[in-house]
């Protein structure tokens, strides 16, 4: 009878995960590594460097966008290091990053691991994102070219810097003046629901 009920409970297990679940574990690794409970694997700011030992570490191609590396890029963020970390028994990339805002951590993981999904919703041609709060932290993920992906960052509602590491590279307009689709009105403390 109880392998019976645990098989009836636990089909959605061998699916990948979504919405408040991603972000909950990606603030969870986040929050280890801040407290110094999650080392890193690879400790470096050079991004050829990350992408040439995620190439290597990694059992799933890790796409980050390309950076030029010349001296007088300005970039809002430090790159700290990366890490393979597990979700429900797969690899994920964890990657830390330093912005004036605080510590800023990326996780990416194949889409048939974690699948972006809920919270506040917006949507562009090619991609969704979803936004909510866990713990007093702001979680963006989204799900694109066969990855999932979610930033954690502690910056409040009126911007969007963390963003940069990724947008950066692109030539993007700034975003540390644009603010997030999250009701100011909310809770640091209070999930966002959809």
């Amino acid at each position: 009878m109880v392998v019976g009920i645990w098989t009836t409970i636990r089909p959605s297990a061998a699916g990948p995960v979504t919405g408040a679940e991603l972000a909950e574990f990606a603030v969870s690794t986040h929050t280890q590594h801040v407290r110094g409970r999650l080392t890193l694997d690879l400790q470096s700011d050079s991004e050829p460097r990350l992408r040439e030992w995620l190439s290597a570490a990694s059992p799933f191609p890790v796409v980050l966008p390309a950076r030029d590396e010349g001296p007088s890029e300005r970039r809002p963020y430090r790159l700290e290091g990366a890490r393979l970390v597990r979700l429900r028994g797969k690899t994920a990339a964890f990657i830390a990053y330093k912005m004036p805002t605080g510590p800023v951590s990326l996780l990416v993981t194949p889409d048939a691991v974690a699948i972006a999904s809920g919270g506040v919703e917006v949507n562009f041609k090619k991609v969704s994102f979803h936004y909510r709060r866990v713990d007093g932290y702001k979680v963006v993920t989204w799900s694109v070219h066969g990855l999932t992906y979610a930033l954690v960052s502690q910056e409040g509602n009126e911007t969007q810097t963390s963003c940069m590491v990724c947008h950066s590279a692109m030539k993007d307009r700034d975003l540390s003046h644009t603010p997030t689709p999250l009701s100011t009105q909310s809770s640091f403390g209070e999930p966002i629901w959809q």
